[in-house]
């Protein structure tokens, strides 16, 4: 009953969303009131050549800018404090300007936050920190996370290995810039695994333990869009209407998952990626059937709803759904398992009691113990 829900949305950034919106950036940072901004990005990223243009508009518009290309897959702890002495040094007048996947989303969030709150992430993680002062604009190349709807990020602590979080309000990106064109050059298997992202992020936000008619709406409307251009994307990475659909399904998926939270697809996957330097995306696709199978005596009739959008001729059943997500995998090259990303028995144990402390679970529709997650990691070893 509708009556007996409760649930959160909290604020989203002001979204901008068109082919060529990237070279509009000016007219954002204006609007706050900034002279200058510092962009985070990747070093493959920068060297590119995609960022060339945006920056050179930037300039053109006597705005100061400076490049930050520190941010690693999984960023680190130490990815963020060096980004951080960067905005130091440009000052107070200065917007923080991700440029990139999740990985520059989350870093260039943090660097703002640890901005504010100077010393140590890890430090910053166990204080109550003080708001940002530097104002965000997020401009995702990449069809996956979707951080730029909202005010988290996952960095990886250095010293433990293990993924943390980061979030607070005001890093919540006050501009969301989706520029289709900016996806256009992003290898098939970054394509994949980026779209699998989304994919889980809305599943997950569709079954989870805070579930709600806001959330379920947006969360299938993301699915059916992945359905529909996931395969076309990776099979023609030039396939503009395909970019941007997977653009605007992975911001909605992740404005559902911002209200209905996640679960242990996420839980089981952060910990491979911390430990084995793996895509984000592709330890959702190793993890995702495993969660499913052990979430469906709870979510038998909503795995049926994901089974009629993903293969409208396959069966409707929550098997069907499993066999879909499979099958999806298989098709756009990431099929893999755990050993198949470089784990060897010795990291087993690791992993068990990393991704049990994880609290992304407990948005998970059925609690999660030792013995579940040895389970999950088993079937997909």
């Amino acid at each position: 009953m509708h009556s007996d829900i409760n649930f959160v949305a909290a604020p989203l950034p002001t979204i901008v969303f068109n082919r060529g919106a990237a070279q509009q950036l000016s007219n954002h940072i204006q609007a706050l009131g900034k002279t200058s901004a510092l962009i985070v990005t990747d070093k493959n990223l920068a060297a590119s050549g995609v960022l060339d243009a945006v920056i050179d508009a930037l300039r053109a518009a006597n705005l100061k800018v400076e490049v930050f290309d520190g941010v690693e897959p999984n960023p680190t702890d130490l990815n963020v404090e060096a980004g951080a002495a960067k905005l130091k040094a440009l000052g107070d007048d200065a917007v923080v300007v991700p440029i990139g996947g999740g990985s520059s989303m989350d870093c260039g969030k943090s660097i703002a936050l640890l901005d504010a709150n100077p010393g140590t992430v890890e430090a910053m993680q166990s204080s109550v920190p003080k708001p940002a002062k530097a104002q965000i604009i997020a401009v995702p190349t990449t069809a996956g996370t979707g951080s730029e709807t909202n005010s988290a990020c996952v960095i990886t602590n250095s010293r433990l290995g293990r993924k943390g979080y980061v979030i607070h309000p005001s890093i919540t990106p006050a501009f969301s810039v989706l520029d289709p064109d900016l996806t256009v050059g992003l290898p098939a298997y970054p394509t994949a695994t980026c779209g699998y992202d989304v994919l889980t992020h809305a599943i997950e936000a569709f079954v989870s333990n805070r579930t709600n008619a806001y959330s379920d709406s947006i969360a299938l409307t993301a699915i059916g869009k992945v359905a529909e251009n996931l395969r076309d994307v990776v099979k023609d990475g030039n396939n503009v209407e395909a970019r941007s659909q997977m653009l605007l399904a992975s911001s909605m998926a992740a404005m559902a998952f911002n209200v209905a939270g996640l679960g242990s697809v996420h839980g089981t996957g952060h910990a491979i990626s911390a430990r084995l330097n793996a895509a984000h995306g592709q330890t959702l696709a190793t993890m995702l059937p495993h969660v499913m199978a052990f979430n469906m005596s709870e979510r038998e009739s909503k795995y049926i709803e994901v089974a009629k959008i993903l293969n409208p001729k396959g069966p409707a059943t929550g098997a069907g759904a499993i066999d879909a997500v499979i099958q999806l995998r298989a098709d756009i090259g990431i099929d893999k398992s755990i050993r198949d990303l470089g784990a060897e028995d010795s990291l087993f144990d690791v992993l068990v009691q990393d991704a049990l402390a994880d609290p992304v679970n407990f948005s998970n529709p059925i609690p999660v113990d030792a013995e579940a997650i040895e389970k999950m990691y088993k079937a997909a070893w």
